[in-house]
Protein backbone atom coordinates (compact mmCIF):
# COMPACT_ATOMS: atom_id res chain seq x y z
CA UNK A 1 0.00 0.00 0.00
CA UNK A 2 1.14 3.52 -0.74
CA UNK A 3 1.07 6.23 2.04
CA UNK A 4 -0.20 9.46 0.46
CA UNK A 5 1.56 11.57 3.13
CA UNK A 6 5.14 10.21 3.09
CA UNK A 7 5.11 7.97 0.04
CA UNK A 8 6.19 4.91 2.00
CA UNK A 9 5.21 1.55 0.58
CA UNK A 10 6.60 -0.78 3.23
CA UNK A 11 5.04 0.56 6.49
CA UNK A 12 2.04 -0.89 8.29
CA UNK A 13 -1.01 1.03 7.23
CA UNK A 14 -3.54 2.53 9.66
CA UNK A 15 -6.55 3.37 7.62
CA UNK A 16 -5.36 5.28 4.55
CA UNK A 17 -1.94 6.33 5.94
CA UNK A 18 1.07 4.53 7.33
CA UNK A 19 1.66 3.93 11.02
CA UNK A 20 4.51 6.50 11.23
CA UNK A 21 2.37 9.29 9.78
CA UNK A 22 -0.59 8.21 11.94
CA UNK A 23 1.47 8.37 15.15
CA UNK A 24 3.04 11.68 14.13
CA UNK A 25 -0.34 13.42 14.30
CA UNK A 26 -1.90 11.19 16.97
CA UNK A 27 -2.76 12.79 20.33
CA UNK A 28 -2.65 10.64 23.46
CA UNK A 29 -5.33 12.78 25.05
CA UNK A 30 -7.83 15.42 24.11
CA UNK A 31 -8.18 18.50 26.32
CA UNK A 32 -9.73 21.91 25.65
CA UNK A 33 -7.40 24.88 25.43
CA UNK A 34 -9.67 26.77 27.84
CA UNK A 35 -11.74 25.31 30.66
CA UNK A 36 -14.21 27.37 32.64
CA UNK A 37 -15.55 26.51 36.10
CA UNK A 38 -17.91 28.48 38.33
CA UNK A 39 -17.04 28.68 42.03
CA UNK A 40 -18.61 30.36 45.04
CA UNK A 41 -16.25 33.11 46.16
CA UNK A 42 -17.07 32.37 49.81
CA UNK A 43 -17.28 28.60 50.30
CA UNK A 44 -15.68 27.18 47.10
CA UNK A 45 -18.83 25.28 46.19
CA UNK A 46 -18.89 24.50 42.48
CA UNK A 47 -21.77 24.92 40.06
CA UNK A 48 -22.24 21.82 37.91
CA UNK A 49 -25.18 21.21 35.59
CA UNK A 50 -27.16 23.93 37.32
CA UNK A 51 -26.54 22.56 40.82
CA UNK A 52 -24.16 23.82 43.47
CA UNK A 53 -22.01 21.18 45.16
CA UNK A 54 -19.62 21.67 48.04
CA UNK A 55 -16.95 18.97 47.74
CA UNK A 56 -14.74 20.46 50.44
CA UNK A 57 -11.89 21.08 48.01
CA UNK A 58 -9.34 23.89 47.85
CA UNK A 59 -9.04 26.04 44.69
CA UNK A 60 -5.94 24.08 43.67
CA UNK A 61 -7.75 20.77 44.07
CA UNK A 62 -10.71 22.11 42.09
CA UNK A 63 -8.40 23.13 39.21
CA UNK A 64 -6.81 19.68 39.10
CA UNK A 65 -10.24 18.06 39.22
CA UNK A 66 -11.42 20.25 36.31
CA UNK A 67 -8.40 19.17 34.25
CA UNK A 68 -8.97 15.49 35.03
CA UNK A 69 -12.64 15.71 34.07
CA UNK A 70 -11.84 17.52 30.79
CA UNK A 71 -9.21 15.01 29.62
CA UNK A 72 -10.25 12.36 27.14
CA UNK A 73 -8.06 9.34 26.36
CA UNK A 74 -8.28 7.51 23.02
CA UNK A 75 -9.35 3.87 23.24
CA UNK A 76 -6.21 2.62 21.47
CA UNK A 77 -3.91 4.11 24.14
CA UNK A 78 -2.64 1.72 26.83
CA UNK A 79 -0.49 2.21 29.94
CA UNK A 80 -1.39 5.90 30.01
CA UNK A 81 0.34 8.11 32.57
CA UNK A 82 -0.75 11.71 33.06
CA UNK A 83 0.91 14.33 35.26
CA UNK A 84 -0.69 17.71 35.93
CA UNK A 85 0.98 20.92 37.04
CA UNK A 86 -0.26 24.44 37.67
CA UNK A 87 2.44 26.67 36.19
CA UNK A 88 1.09 29.98 37.46
CA UNK A 89 -2.05 31.88 38.42
CA UNK A 90 -2.77 34.91 36.29
CA UNK A 91 -5.64 36.63 38.03
CA UNK A 92 -8.50 34.14 37.83
CA UNK A 93 -6.77 32.02 35.19
CA UNK A 94 -4.63 28.99 36.05
CA UNK A 95 -2.06 28.19 33.36
CA UNK A 96 -1.60 24.43 33.45
CA UNK A 97 0.87 21.93 32.00
CA UNK A 98 -0.06 18.33 31.21
CA UNK A 99 2.64 15.70 30.65
CA UNK A 100 1.54 12.34 29.16
CA UNK A 101 3.13 9.00 28.41
CA UNK A 102 1.41 6.04 26.81
CA UNK A 103 1.69 3.10 24.44
CA UNK A 104 0.00 3.14 21.04
CA UNK A 105 0.21 0.16 18.72
CA UNK A 106 3.36 -1.06 20.47
CA UNK A 107 5.05 2.34 20.39
CA UNK A 108 5.87 4.38 23.56
CA UNK A 109 4.89 8.01 23.11
CA UNK A 110 5.45 11.10 25.28
CA UNK A 111 3.48 14.30 24.67
CA UNK A 112 2.96 17.65 26.40
CA UNK A 113 -0.14 19.84 26.47
CA UNK A 114 -1.17 23.20 27.86
CA UNK A 115 -4.59 24.32 29.08
CA UNK A 116 -6.00 27.31 30.93
CA UNK A 117 -8.56 26.88 33.71
CA UNK A 118 -10.63 30.00 34.33
CA UNK A 119 -12.20 30.40 37.79
CA UNK A 120 -15.47 32.26 37.40
CA UNK A 121 -16.33 33.56 40.88
CA UNK A 122 -19.97 33.83 41.88
CA UNK A 123 -22.01 33.42 45.07
CA UNK A 124 -23.91 30.20 45.73
CA UNK A 125 -27.52 30.37 47.00
CA UNK A 126 -26.56 29.24 50.52
CA UNK A 127 -23.86 31.90 50.92
CA UNK A 128 -26.19 34.49 49.42
CA UNK A 129 -28.76 33.62 52.08
CA UNK A 130 -26.11 33.66 54.81
CA UNK A 131 -24.82 37.09 53.77
CA UNK A 132 -28.34 38.51 53.67
CA UNK A 133 -29.24 37.21 57.14
CA UNK A 134 -31.80 34.75 55.77
CA UNK A 135 -33.33 32.30 58.24
CA UNK A 136 -35.94 29.55 58.11
CA UNK A 137 -36.56 28.97 61.81
CA UNK A 138 -36.62 30.83 65.12
CA UNK A 139 -35.93 29.01 68.37
CA UNK A 140 -37.59 30.80 71.28
CA UNK A 141 -35.94 29.73 74.53
CA UNK A 142 -38.05 30.53 77.58
CA UNK A 143 -38.49 29.39 81.18
CA UNK A 144 -41.84 28.77 82.86
CA UNK A 145 -42.79 31.38 85.49
CA UNK A 146 -39.20 32.56 85.87
CA UNK A 147 -36.39 34.21 83.90
CA UNK A 148 -33.67 32.11 82.34
CA UNK A 149 -30.65 31.81 84.60
CA UNK A 150 -27.23 33.06 83.48
CA UNK A 151 -25.96 29.48 83.62
CA UNK A 152 -28.81 28.28 81.37
CA UNK A 153 -28.12 31.03 78.84
CA UNK A 154 -24.40 30.29 78.81
CA UNK A 155 -25.03 26.56 78.36
CA UNK A 156 -27.62 27.13 75.62
CA UNK A 157 -25.27 29.44 73.70
CA UNK A 158 -22.52 26.84 73.88
CA UNK A 159 -24.80 23.99 72.75
CA UNK A 160 -26.08 26.00 69.78
CA UNK A 161 -22.60 27.08 68.71
CA UNK A 162 -21.16 23.54 68.91
CA UNK A 163 -24.15 21.94 67.15
CA UNK A 164 -24.08 24.42 64.25
CA UNK A 165 -20.30 24.15 63.92
CA UNK A 166 -20.58 20.37 63.53
CA UNK A 167 -23.31 20.71 60.92
CA UNK A 168 -21.57 23.52 59.02
CA UNK A 169 -19.10 21.04 57.52
CA UNK A 170 -21.91 19.47 55.47
CA UNK A 171 -24.57 22.18 55.43
CA UNK A 172 -23.90 25.87 54.76
CA UNK A 173 -27.38 26.64 56.05
CA UNK A 174 -26.39 25.58 59.57
CA UNK A 175 -25.69 29.03 60.96
CA UNK A 176 -26.97 31.49 63.53
CA UNK A 177 -28.32 34.49 61.62
CA UNK A 178 -29.25 36.48 64.70
CA UNK A 179 -29.50 36.22 68.48
CA UNK A 180 -31.97 38.48 70.28
CA UNK A 181 -32.01 38.65 74.07
CA UNK A 182 -35.10 40.03 75.80
CA UNK A 183 -36.68 39.89 79.24
CA UNK A 184 -38.85 36.92 78.25
CA UNK A 185 -35.87 34.88 77.05
CA UNK A 186 -33.74 34.54 73.93
CA UNK A 187 -34.62 34.11 70.27
CA UNK A 188 -32.14 32.28 68.02
CA UNK A 189 -32.62 32.78 64.25
CA UNK A 190 -31.33 29.65 62.47
CA UNK A 191 -30.48 29.35 58.75
CA UNK A 192 -32.37 26.13 58.01
CA UNK A 193 -35.22 24.22 59.61
CA UNK A 194 -33.11 21.06 59.57
CA UNK A 195 -30.36 22.79 61.57
CA UNK A 196 -32.94 24.25 63.97
CA UNK A 197 -34.35 20.81 64.74
CA UNK A 198 -30.85 19.47 65.44
CA UNK A 199 -30.28 22.40 67.80
CA UNK A 200 -33.62 21.83 69.57
CA UNK A 201 -32.77 18.14 70.01
CA UNK A 202 -29.39 19.02 71.54
CA UNK A 203 -30.97 21.61 73.88
CA UNK A 204 -33.65 19.19 75.07
CA UNK A 205 -31.07 16.48 75.75
CA UNK A 206 -29.57 18.85 78.33
CA UNK A 207 -32.52 20.93 79.58
CA UNK A 208 -35.60 18.86 78.77
CA UNK A 209 -38.57 21.20 78.47
CA UNK A 210 -41.82 21.45 76.54
CA UNK A 211 -41.57 22.10 72.80
CA UNK A 212 -44.14 23.57 70.41
CA UNK A 213 -43.85 24.35 66.69
CA UNK A 214 -45.66 27.06 64.79
CA UNK A 215 -45.05 27.23 61.00
CA UNK A 216 -46.00 30.49 59.29
CA UNK A 217 -46.45 31.16 55.59
CA UNK A 218 -44.13 34.00 54.55
CA UNK A 219 -44.24 33.91 50.73
CA UNK A 220 -44.75 31.72 47.70
CA UNK A 221 -42.19 30.15 45.39
CA UNK A 222 -42.89 31.74 41.99
CA UNK A 223 -41.45 28.81 40.06
CA UNK A 224 -43.31 26.01 41.84
CA UNK A 225 -46.27 27.82 43.35
CA UNK A 226 -45.55 26.19 46.71
CA UNK A 227 -45.76 28.13 49.95
CA UNK A 228 -42.55 29.11 51.73
CA UNK A 229 -42.71 28.77 55.50
CA UNK A 230 -40.74 29.88 58.52
CA UNK A 231 -41.04 27.85 61.69
CA UNK A 232 -41.11 29.26 65.21
CA UNK A 233 -40.05 26.60 67.70
CA UNK A 234 -40.75 27.35 71.35
CA UNK A 235 -38.76 25.51 74.01
CA UNK A 236 -40.12 26.21 77.48
CA UNK A 237 -37.83 25.12 80.28
CA UNK A 238 -39.58 23.98 83.47
CA UNK A 239 -40.24 26.19 86.47
CA UNK A 240 -37.88 23.97 88.46
CA UNK A 241 -34.23 23.14 87.77
CA UNK A 242 -31.97 20.25 88.66
CA UNK A 243 -31.73 19.76 92.46
CA UNK A 244 -35.02 21.63 93.01
CA UNK A 245 -38.01 19.88 94.60
CA UNK A 246 -41.27 18.81 92.95
CA UNK A 247 -44.54 17.06 93.69
CA UNK A 248 -45.93 14.56 91.19
CA UNK A 249 -48.51 11.78 91.38
CA UNK A 250 -48.60 11.87 95.17
CA UNK A 251 -44.81 11.84 95.56
CA UNK A 252 -42.43 14.54 96.76
CA UNK A 253 -38.93 14.36 95.35
CA UNK A 254 -35.72 16.16 94.43
CA UNK A 255 -34.99 16.52 90.70
CA UNK A 256 -31.89 14.52 89.74
CA UNK A 257 -31.89 14.78 85.95
CA UNK A 258 -33.88 15.88 82.92
CA UNK A 259 -33.63 14.94 79.27
CA UNK A 260 -35.73 15.20 76.12
CA UNK A 261 -38.18 12.51 77.30
CA UNK A 262 -38.60 12.72 81.05
CA UNK A 263 -37.82 14.20 84.47
CA UNK A 264 -36.26 11.91 87.08
CA UNK A 265 -36.53 12.79 90.75
CA UNK A 266 -35.70 10.97 93.99
CA UNK A 267 -38.58 10.38 96.41
CA UNK A 268 -37.76 12.10 99.73
CA UNK A 269 -39.54 9.40 101.72
CA UNK A 270 -38.64 6.14 99.99
CA UNK A 271 -35.51 7.06 98.06
CA UNK A 272 -37.06 5.49 94.94
CA UNK A 273 -36.96 7.12 91.52
CA UNK A 274 -39.90 9.20 90.34
CA UNK A 275 -40.30 9.45 86.55
CA UNK A 276 -42.53 11.99 84.84
CA UNK A 277 -42.96 12.51 81.10
CA UNK A 278 -42.97 16.02 79.63
CA UNK A 279 -46.49 15.50 78.31
CA UNK A 280 -47.55 15.44 81.98
CA UNK A 281 -45.64 18.62 82.85
CA UNK A 282 -48.80 20.51 83.87
CA UNK A 283 -49.36 17.91 86.60
CA UNK A 284 -45.97 18.58 88.20
CA UNK A 285 -45.86 21.13 91.01
CA UNK A 286 -42.70 23.01 91.88
CA UNK A 287 -42.45 22.71 95.68
CA UNK A 288 -39.12 24.24 96.73
CA UNK A 289 -35.83 25.48 95.35
CA UNK A 290 -32.39 24.10 95.97
CA UNK A 291 -31.59 27.43 97.62
CA UNK A 292 -34.32 26.73 100.21
CA UNK A 293 -32.27 23.92 101.79
CA UNK A 294 -31.41 24.66 105.43
CA UNK A 295 -29.11 23.15 108.06
CA UNK A 296 -30.29 21.41 111.21
CA UNK A 297 -28.75 19.30 113.97
CA UNK A 298 -29.61 15.80 115.19
CA UNK A 299 -30.49 15.89 118.87
CA UNK A 300 -31.61 12.32 119.56
CA UNK A 301 -32.10 8.99 117.83
CA UNK A 302 -33.92 5.70 118.38
CA UNK A 303 -34.29 2.59 116.21
CA UNK A 304 -37.47 4.02 114.64
CA UNK A 305 -37.23 7.80 115.05
CA UNK A 306 -34.72 10.60 114.74
CA UNK A 307 -35.03 14.04 116.30
CA UNK A 308 -33.72 17.31 114.84
CA UNK A 309 -34.06 20.95 115.71
CA UNK A 310 -36.40 22.98 113.53
CA UNK A 311 -34.06 25.18 111.41
CA UNK A 312 -36.10 28.33 112.15
CA UNK A 313 -37.84 27.85 115.54
CA UNK A 314 -35.18 25.49 116.99
CA UNK A 315 -37.99 23.38 118.47
CA UNK A 316 -37.46 19.59 118.45
CA UNK A 317 -38.99 17.73 115.50
CA UNK A 318 -39.41 13.95 115.49
CA UNK A 319 -39.10 12.14 112.15
CA UNK A 320 -39.53 8.53 111.12
CA UNK A 321 -36.08 7.08 110.47
CA UNK A 322 -35.28 6.14 106.86
CA UNK A 323 -32.52 4.04 105.36
CA UNK A 324 -30.23 6.99 104.63
CA UNK A 325 -30.52 8.13 108.26
CA UNK A 326 -29.40 4.89 109.91
CA UNK A 327 -25.73 5.89 110.20
CA UNK A 328 -26.37 9.48 111.29
CA UNK A 329 -25.04 10.33 114.74
CA UNK A 330 -26.34 12.66 117.46
CA UNK A 331 -24.83 16.15 117.10
CA UNK A 332 -24.31 15.84 113.34
CA UNK A 333 -25.45 18.69 111.12
CA UNK A 334 -27.74 17.65 108.27
CA UNK A 335 -29.34 19.33 105.26
CA UNK A 336 -33.12 19.66 105.48
CA UNK A 337 -35.92 21.00 103.29
CA UNK A 338 -39.36 22.23 104.35
CA UNK A 339 -42.21 21.47 101.97
CA UNK A 340 -45.82 22.28 102.87
CA UNK A 341 -44.96 22.42 106.55
CA UNK A 342 -43.15 19.09 106.55
CA UNK A 343 -39.40 18.68 107.08
CA UNK A 344 -37.29 16.13 105.21
CA UNK A 345 -33.69 15.16 105.98
CA UNK A 346 -31.72 14.99 102.75
CA UNK A 347 -29.13 12.27 102.17
CA UNK A 348 -25.47 13.26 101.80
CA UNK A 349 -24.26 13.37 98.22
Amino acid sequence: MFCPQCGSTHQVMVGNICKICFLKDFKLISIPQDIGITLCAHCHSQSKEGKWKDLGLSEEEIIYQALEEAIGVDDIVSDINIELEILQMRGSIAECFISTRGNVMGEDIEQEFHSNVRLNKSVCPDCSKYNSGYYEAVIQLRADKRPLSKAEIKTADKIIKETLNRMWVKSRMAYLAQRVEMKEGIDYYIGSQKAARKVISALRDVFGGVMKESPRLISQDKSTGKGLYRTWISLRLPEFQKKDFIKYDGHTGQVKSMNSKKIIAKDLETGQSIRALWKDYEQIKSSAKFSDIQISTITSKSPTEIQILHPETFQPVDLHIQDHMVDLEIGKEVSVIQIDGRIYILPDE
